[in-house]
């Protein structure tokens, strides 16, 4: 795909979400970036696959930016909201703090990997084994993630929030996907 052609999906991918928030503004909205991030990551792996490394670094680097993306206004924005809330059992926030911890960590020993695939290609097979074994465990702490989402972190804000609150925090939200 060309530079111009991922813009412009890109362009495509952000006026959809604010099409889908002006018609219902909910935070469950975000489960699109959910399934954004997911779509975006399985590129890196199928380049991987592929022993693309520059390719899978590249397409690695572009889900880091989306994730970050996602993860910012969540802790400047929607996780102060849902203090309000009060203590909700399987939701506190050190949690959902916690977990983008251990994801951002996760990311930092991706890069290291993908950079030692490329400057020590020898036993490069094995090796990549080892970072999808890796890999899968990012993927199953995002999954436990993306679960609290969608069944705490968001209803909760759907519920303490104005409607006025959930289009003006959704919108800053998705400002930030924007390319």
């Amino acid at each position: 795909m060309s530079h111009d052609e991922h813009v412009h999906v890109e362009q495509e991918w952000a006026r959809d979400l604010l099409e889908i928030v002006e018609r219902e503004p909910s935070f469950l909205a975000l489960l699109r970036v959910h399934e954004r991030l997911n779509e975006l990551f399985l590129r890196h792996q199928e380049a991987l696959l592929e022993q693309d490394i520059v390719r899978a670094r590249e397409r690695l680097a572009a889900y880091e930016r989306e994730l970050l993306a996602h993860m910012r206004p969540e802790e400047d924005l929607l996780l102060p909201v849902y203090a309000r809330a009060g203590a909700i059992p399987g939701g506190p926030i050190e949690l959902f703090l916690g977990e983008h911890r251990k994801m951002r960590e996760f990311l930092e020993r991706f890069r290291t990997a993908l950079a030692e695939l490329e400057a020590h290609p020898t036993d490069r097979r094995r090796r990549i084994i080892r970072l999808f074994d890796e890999q899968t465990m990012f993927k199953h702490l995002v999954e436990h993630h993306d679960l609290r989402e969608q069944n705490i972190l968001y209803p909760t804000l759907d519920r303490i929030t104005t409607e006025a609150e959930r289009r003006e925090l959704l919108r800053r939200c998705f400002d930030r996907h924007r390319p």
